[in-house]
């Protein structure tokens, strides 16, 4: 009994000490840093894994609310659909916590980096255009100070190419397609 005693006493402590942490400044500028891997969950014919980087500047609007504007790196093993997507997005927070969960949406365009690979077959892909750029996280920010704090998100991600072209040996096109990839993505990153 003493034991339970003892760990209760120090789950409260714990507990009070942990709610009394800073909780993220409210009002003004920021900006964020985050690793995300994502996968395509809708082209079984080109599976793609993606890992990037995205960096946003953004403004409290309201303690809550955020706008943010932002640019990414998002690169597949072939390379033949990195992009970089240029977004604009709408943050969320919905506690004054120490912790809190988040959302964000955001929408842009994106460009393709590389242009050309090949398929699993060994045909030659070259992308001229990139598109539409939409997505959504759900995550949670935990501050470490009033200055920086830490973001967990999963979220799905939306990206198009408009014009991709399929080559055969012989450099005759043997399919032209515009398509998007709809990905699962998971985020790890800090807000200062």
């Amino acid at each position: 009994m003493k034991k339970i005693l003892i760990l209760t006493a120090l789950l409260c402590t714990v507990g009070t000490v942990l709610c009394q942490r800073a909780s993220f400044r409210e009002y003004g500028f920021y900006g964020t840093a985050s690793y995300n891997f994502s996968t395509n969950l809708n082209r079984k014919d080109y599976v793609s894994l993606f890992n990037g980087i995205t960096v946003t500047g953004g403004f409290q609007i309201r303690p809550k609310t955020c706008i943010e504007i932002g640019v990414g790196f998002l690169a597949d093993k072939n390379g033949t659909f990195t992009q970089v997507p240029i977004t604009l997005g709408l943050r969320t927070h919905y506690l004054n916590n120490w912790i809190t969960p988040f959302t964000d949406l955001y929408a842009g365009y994106s460009l393709p980096l590389k242009t050309t690979g090949t398929t699993p077959e060994g045909l030659r892909m070259k992308v001229d255009q990139g598109g539409v750029t939409v997505g959504v996280n759900v995550g949670a920010r935990i501050s470490m100070s009033r200055k920086w704090a830490i973001n967990a998100y999963v979220g799905w991600h939306f990206f198009m190419v408009n014009d991709l072209n399929v080559y055969n040996a012989d450099n005759f096109p043997v399919a032209k397609d515009a398509w998007g990839a709809h990905c699962l993505k998971i985020g790890l990153g800090a807000m200062f």
